[in-house]
């Protein structure tokens, strides 16, 4: 670990990316969020967005259920997205240039593709006929990979936000909006 101006060591970017997983894992199934609820409000508190934790839950509220129960896009990538504007969007004052901005976001979706196979809500929480353990990806396991994916992709773009990351609320077991 480095260490930060203040009291407290900053963390490095593996255990940035554990502590949101954990979280984002945390808030999903025993705060009753959804995967781009917890995607959005973990990713927001974490780095210090200035968003209220539920302005931060209303920023995900449509995409639950592959956009407000459709089916379609699965709100962990629809989520890890928003947040991802949120942050690098060309349109902020720390806002990558609009083709760089772009490239992320396509990065974003790609890796969440190649890693489950698909982006759709409906295809990635389908029950398998025969299913055994193991053969179904969860919510809350793709809500994890949507949040891994998109902590990695922010800190490459923003590496200045790892010595800006709350670890106190990462590691807190408070579980409350």
């Amino acid at each position: 670990m480095r260490e930060s101006l203040g009291s407290e060591p900053l963390a490095n970017l593996e255990e940035i990316v554990a502590l949101v997983v954990e979280r984002v894992g945390n808030c999903y199934e025993k705060l009753g969020l959804c995967c781009s609820e917890s995607i959005s409000y973990v990713l927001s508190q974490a780095f210090g967005s200035g968003l209220s934790g539920r302005d931060a839950v209303q920023l995900g509220a449509g995409s639950c259920h592959g956009m407000g129960g459709a089916g379609c896009s699965c709100g962990a990538l629809t989520g890890s997205v928003v947040i991802l504007s949120y942050y690098l969007g060309p349109h902020g004052p720390d806002g990558l240039q609009k083709e760089k901005f772009q490239r992320c976001i396509r990065t974003m979706h790609n890796q969440f593709r190649e890693r489950f196979r698909s982006t759709c809500c409906r295809i990635l929480s389908e029950k398998v006929k025969d299913e055994t353990p193991g053969s179904r990806i969860s919510c809350k396991e793709l809500t994890a990979g949507g949040a891994e994916i998109a902590t990695h992709l922010l800190l490459e773009a923003r590496p200045g936000l790892a010595r800006r990351v709350d670890l106190a609320f990462l590691r807190s077991r408070q579980l409350s909006v």
